[in-house]
């Protein structure tokens, strides 16, 4: 995002935040922001590409801090999950006038919300998004919560929604650190139950469009998470114990928890590729991944390049 953009997104956050989004008129940003209201729209077509550009700044911002917590020495597992849901919830707290309106909007248009959903760059961080809650359930109870990950997503959104409803609406006293212990402990409940009793997933993983590799319609390519997923099972179970099999273990973990950054590190990511180009088990795997990423690179060489 070139400077000028960015102040744009930041000082059209800062008017939506204090006084919401209908308050604020594309006049009054450019004025600000010290250019002419013809020199906005030519970067905007309208207040409304301007919100959801704002609503996209928002969520990178919220998963870099998330990103940053995740790399904070001596926390635990807990720890580490109830201060990133305290962080959303600050950023929901700062942000209220502004997202009121989105919710609002998303709610009155459906149609267009699932049209939104299904844009590339939403599905991936859908994909992301999935994976790091995955993580964050088998850190806290074990692998064998797995079956239940949908299950939880559903109640661990269904939570948050409702506690910002009334946060909003009903009850402002109620504090960002209550909250998020909370939900943190209505998570355990749930979770220590469902492991203790055994029922049958409500929605299976396998099931959820995001997680199967056969969600990918219009000749999408797959994601590079479910690649990388295989990849390791691939050698974890045809690879001899030893050396060999270690380093390839140790690229891949590497590799996954770069391609899970905010922002992936394109030297570190076709570094640990090559490290894996002469496994024959992945062969066919790694020249899909390689394909992968030379065509998001690409795209993101273009996009920078129309930009300028």
């Amino acid at each position: 995002m070139n400077e000028k953009k960015k102040l744009i997104i930041t000082t059209a956050l800062k008017l939506f935040s204090a006084k919401g989004s209908a308050a604020t008129s594309m006049q009054e940003i450019a004025e600000i922001c010290g250019m002419s209201k013809g020199s906005l729209y030519l970067m905007f077509k309208s207040k409304e590409e301007l919100e959801a550009s704002t609503m996209e700044y928002c969520i990178f911002t919220l998963m870099d801090e998330m990103s940053q917590i995740e790399h904070e020495a001596g926390l635990t597992s807990r720890e580490r999950l109830h201060k990133q849901i305290e962080t959303l919830l600050g950023h929901v707290s700062e942000l209220k006038e502004f997202l009121r309106v989105q919710m609002r909007s998303m709610m009155m248009d459906e149609e267009q919300n699932r049209k939104e959903k299904c844009k590339p760059q939403n599905k991936d961080l859908e994909i992301r998004t999935l994976h790091w809650f995955k993580d964050k359930l088998e850190d806290l109870y074990g692998p064998e919560i797995e079956p239940y990950t949908i299950d939880l997503i559903l109640l661990t959104h269904g939570l948050f929604l409702s506690y910002v409803k009334i946060w909003f609406t009903e009850m402002p006293s109620l504090t960002v650190s209550k909250m998020a212990s909370n939900m943190l402990q209505t998570i355990d409940y749930a979770a220590r139950g469902l492991l203790d009793q055994r029922p049958t997933p409500l929605v299976p993983l396998e099931h959820w469009p995001a997680w199967s590799s056969d969600s990918d319609t219009d000749s999408m390519m797959r994601h590079p998470i479910h690649i990388i997923k295989q990849m390791k099972d691939i050698i974890t179970s045809d690879m001899p114990p030893g050396q060999l099999r270690n380093d390839a273990l140790e690229t891949i973990a590497i590799l996954r928890q770069e391609m899970m950054e905010f922002t992936p590190r394109r030297a570190i990511i076709l570094g640990m590729i090559r490290n894996l180009d002469h496994i024959p088990v992945i062969q066919s795997l790694h020249s899909e991944l390689q394909h992968i990423m030379d065509a998001m690179y690409s795209r993101f060489i273009q996009a920078d390049s129309s930009q300028q």
